[in-house]
């Protein structure tokens, strides 16, 4: 139990050195002497402030979560699998997709920012799994996604919501803006190269679609995927 004072008086000799602490309870004067490295420790750690951030639940599969004064940073593995694809006015009902990672700015009105994706090898995620080139659209080369001006994206108050957002904005509809035929191994254009991969696996890109980059997962969790990791690409 702490002992209550009415007043605490510190006197200082700067002749002798001493230090001497007088504590006031009503006419009671205590008086005692302490040492320079008590005073300091005791002015510490009242100045130490104790920060905790609680993230709560966060989404399957989370990789990081960072914050900072203006947002949270999510970045998610998304396991290989099947969507709905869309491609000008095609739709590609479940058209298979490999292994991916994305990463979000999340800010305190639960609007996202700096939406970014990457392929990532078909294993369990860890700093160094290795990178490949999106071999569709409406990614540029630092992994950053065109989302359009038109597409509202959805708000979302709960970081563990977020889980959702990956696959929201794979449905997002494909144009051809940003593809490029030579970050896939075949060289082909877009609609040809969605025509031959409807009917495969997942699996099927590592071998005859995809092109490794020079840089690893924890690069693009630390946001440090440049055009450079494209053009020296193995």
């Amino acid at each position: 139990m702490y002992k209550l004072y009415d007043e605490i008086t510190i006197r200082i000799r700067p002749v002798d050195g001493a230090i001497i602490v007088e504590e006031h309870t009503g006419n009671v004067v205590s008086v005692k002497n302490i040492s320079p490295e008590d005073i300091v420790a005791c002015l510490e750690k009242g100045l130490k402030e104790s920060k905790t951030i609680q993230s709560g639940f966060l989404p399957s599969n989370c990789l990081s979560y960072d914050v900072n004064d203006k947002y949270k940073t999510v970045a998610l593995w998304i396991p290989p699998g099947y969507i709905d694809l869309t491609y000008h006015k095609t739709v590609y009902e479940r058209f298979p997709l490999p292994s991916m990672a994305f990463s979000f700015h999340l800010d305190s009105r639960g609007k996202t920012s700096k939406h970014r994706m990457v392929i990532v090898a078909d294993e369990t995620p860890s700093p160094k799994t290795p990178l490949y080139m999106y071999p569709f659209s409406n990614v540029y080369p630092n992994s950053e996604i065109c989302t359009g001006a038109a597409n509202s994206l959805p708000v979302y108050k709960d970081v563990r919501t977020l889980g959702t957002l990956p696959y929201h904005i794979l449905r997002l509809p494909n144009n051809d803006h940003m593809f490029s035929r030579s970050n896939n191994k075949p060289k082909m254009l877009y609609r040809d190269l969605l025509e031959l991969l409807k009917d495969k696996e997942p699996s099927y890109y590592y071998e005859h679609i995809l092109i490794p980059m020079n840089a690893g997962l924890q690069d693009f969790i630390d946001d440090k995927i440049t055009k450079g990791a494209y053009l020296n690409a193995a």
